[in-house]
């Protein structure tokens, strides 16, 4: 989807899609200052949190498997050096 896609799409929304819009927008846009920030540490922090909460309920196994299929073989598309949306 285009930015003017996208304009597009946000004209058409009703006011109360448009105000959950506008919340979304604006948490997102604090969360980003607030990242900003942040010590290297911080991040790393986060970084961590995030990989924990990814691997919460999940086995040895199935994180295994996972590890296994990201370092994988890699078979390249033919076109897949061009951005897609």
């Amino acid at each position: 989807m285009t930015l003017q896609e996208l304009i597009k799409a946000i004209d058409q929304l009703s006011y109360q899609d448009l105000d959950l819009l506008r919340r979304h927008m604006d948490e997102r846009e604090h969360q980003t200052r607030l990242a900003q920030n942040l010590t290297p540490e911080e991040r790393i922090q986060r970084l961590d949190a995030a990989a924990a909460a990814l691997r919460e309920g999940l086995t040895e196994e199935e994180i295994a498997d996972m590890v296994q299929a990201i370092n994988g073989e890699y078979v390249k598309v033919a076109g897949d050096d061009q951005w897609q949306d």
